[in-house]
């Protein structure tokens, strides 16, 4: 009897169209359901064409066949145990390198495949458009441009897939055994490797995929076929220092490099240039070295050239205090103007130069590509504590800002490395917290500013990771994702496309001048004023109160007022010191020197570091409660930074006492 229901699947990475693709092929006809034991959605859908019934499963967006993420474990498990009649690949043309990565996958198990090339408008746009005629010949599969926008598209889409499932049905065969294996070529130790599984009573394929998967496979092994496995993985550990994986993707990459060569005539290989500064910054000993160099650099660059235009911005502050002082008669409202606005907000306004130039260099840094590769370089490191090579992004964002950048962790798949991630990052030091470690570097460290700046970012990045290693201890283990990413191009950044990023950031701390750092600014200034008559302030009988906490640090009332009014905002603690320190100074300028007097070098820096450290700003604490869902993360993240915060500070005072 012919057959006339057919099942397709539809498999393709994350974000490749294959949603939009679905949708069309079966419109309204579609239904949702949990495979058995996940959580993880399938959607399936039928259509009606030629008189055949076609229904599509939209199995999950995944990278690779054999990692152990919840979506590759269940695509993978369907593709083996309910097998369906063809396989339509969906890819992203504009893209097309990484995504062939599991093309070949599905390919290596001689899989009927069908490969549909979403994204072709935006690979022509960037002059990227592959020869579908050769792509086809080459891999032995049809290759046909789709747009799950354009009905239009989809007709020969689905006359080439009823005519591959009729061709098979009238010879009466599998539709498999019309399909010929992809035969790639590894390195001489993996192929020694795949030919003792394969002694074993192993296909080539599922060999392949025992090693690439290290073992985490959804299919039975017999017990000689798993000391076979065992015996490969030992002797390709013995003999290099990459893992099964990593060969086997560098061989999967390399079979893709060579195909682009023959699909495309214009393709060539990247340039001597960029060939050079790749072997250079992906360097195994050499690459974390320069990026920590160049971290360096930047910081040095950013307190050593922004001392000119801060000294430009003080000047301009301290001539508009002299202005309102010279209209105004001696009152209140002068004072409020004087001592509170202009004293709070111009205390933090000065340091603006540096927070434009550290955003300038790190949008440098990200632009040209260099911010990409350097995720690459610490994810062998950052997996040694529990972290993902996915992490290093949401990190170095939380140099600007740690809001967004706990936001960002949701690109991190696996929940126990996401949440570590998410409580490590207020330990990344905050574009908040750079007025701060500037004016205290001027002061303590006059002729080392830039290196003190580079050192107390450094002591965040090694204390998050200590707590990442603890953490990771602590919090239940659970299968790691490999870590995918495609490398761009290096490239000139674009001028404007840098004074655009500077200029949203500078934005940023401009609407926090003009409204947390204002409002704190006139409450410190209240709370400092009031009342009037009494010996002491509200504000200094509440940091006298306080301060015997912190007397072990080396803090006066002043600085412990400034660090209470740092739980709002961490800007407001520049500002609260500007206030503090400048009720009988005549300019900005004599901010430095009336701190200076106040305050010993030691705990000048015990305060840098108590800074870096401390519990994180209220609007922090809110997205660490909304991510992770729980307020028992937000109240760990509170106490974790209280008590390194002073644990650190009475170390750095008691330390800089015998050095400083």
């Amino acid at each position: 009897m012919t057959k006339t229901h057919f099942t397709i699947a539809l498999v393709g990475n994350p974000n490749c169209g294959k949603t939009s693709l679905f949708n069309l092929l079966t419109g309204a006809r579609q239904r949702t359901g949990n495979m058995a034991g996940v959580t993880v959605d399938i959607k399936q859908g039928t259509r009606e064409y030629e008189g055949l019934t076609l229904t599509f499963v939209d199995l999950p967006g995944i990278y690779s066949l054999s990692q152990s993420r919840v979506e590759e474990r269940v695509t993978r498990d369907y593709l083996l145990s309910t097998p369906p009649d063809f396989i339509l690949n969906v890819l992203d043309a504009s893209h097309l390198s990484r995504h062939l990565a599991l093309t070949t996958q599905l390919l290596e198990q001689s899989l009927p495949t069908l490969l549909a090339l979403n994204m072709m408008d935006e690979a022509a746009r960037l002059r990227q458009v592959p020869d579908l005629k050769e792509l086809s010949r080459q891999l032995g599969v049809p290759a046909l441009a789709s747009d799950g926008r354009n009905i239009n598209i989809i007709k020969p889409l689905l006359n080439q897939l009823v005519a591959s499932l009729l061709a098979s049905n009238q010879h009466q065969s599998s539709l498999i055994s019309t399909f010929h294996a992809l035969d790639i070529v590894y390195e001489p130790h993996i192929e020694q490797a795949v030919e003792q599984l394969q002694l074993a009573d192993l296909p080539r394929w599922k060999a392949i995929q025992c090693l690439e998967a290290q073992g985490d496979i959804g299919f039975q092994l017999t017990e000689n076929a798993q000391k076979a496995m065992t015996s490969a993985l030992k002797m390709l550990a013995e003999r290099h220092d990459e893992t099964a994986t990593e060969m086997i993707t560098a061989g999967r990459y390399g079979y893709i490099h060579g195909l682009f060569h023959e699909i495309d005539e214009n393709h060539v290989d990247i340039s001597r240039i960029d060939s050079w500064l790749d072997n250079i910054t992906l360097n195994r000993w050499l690459g974390l070295p320069l990026f920590f160099i160049a971290l360096w650099l930047i910081f040095e660059a950013t307190f050593t050239f922004g001392a000119y235009p801060a000294g430009w911005i003080e000047q301009g502050v301290s001539l508009l205090g002299d202005g309102v002082t010279w209209l105004l008669p001696d009152s209140l409202f002068r004072a409020v103007i004087t001592d509170g606005l202009l004293a709070g907000v111009g205390g933090v306004l000065v340091f603006l130069p540096n927070v434009v130039l550290l955003f300038f260099f790190i949008a440098i840094l990200e632009q040209s590509g260099y911010m990409a590769r350097a995720a690459f370089l610490t994810d062998r490191v950052m997996s040694k504590v529990g972290l993902h090579g996915k992490a290093f992004v949401p990190l170095v964002m939380g140099f600007g800002c740690n809001v967004p950048a706990i936001m960002a962790t949701r690109t991190i798949e696996e929940p126990r490395a996401r949440l570590i991630t998410i409580l490590i990052n207020p330990f990344m030091s905050c574009s908040a917290r750079l007025p701060v470690y500037v004016l205290l570097a001027g002061i303590f460290f006059k002729n080392n500013a830039g290196s003190a700046l580079f050192g107390i970012h450094m002591l965040g990045i090694m204390v998050a990771f200590m707590i990442a290693a603890l953490l990771s201890r602590w919090l239940p283990a659970q299968p790691n994702e490999i870590f995918i990413m495609e490398l761009p191009p290096w490239r000139w950044p674009s001028w404007r496309s840098l004074a655009l990023h500077v200029w949203d950031k500078v934005k940023d701390f401009l609407q926090k001048v003009g409204g947390v750092i204002l409002v704190g600014s006139l409450a410190v200034w209240g709370l400092q004023t009031f009342p009037m008559q009494a010996e002491m302030s509200f504000l200094e009988q509440l940091g006298r109160w306080m301060a015997p906490i912190f007397a072990p640090l080396g803090f006066q009332w002043q600085e412990t007022v400034a660090l209470l009014s740092g739980f709002l905002a961490k800007e407001v603690i520049a500002a609260t010191l500007a206030m503090v320190y400048q009720v009988n100074a005549e300019d900005i300028g004599g901010l430095q020197l009336a701190i200076q007097a106040g305050l010993a070098p030691a705990a000048g820096l015990a305060l840098m570091v108590f800074t870096l450290l401390y519990m994180p700003c209220l609007a922090t604490l809110a997205v660490i409660r909304r991510e992770t869902g729980s307020w028992r993360w937000a109240v760990l993240s509170i106490a974790l930074g209280l008590v390194l915060a002073w644990v650190g500070g009475w170390l750095a005072f008691t330390i800089g006492s015998l050095l400083l």
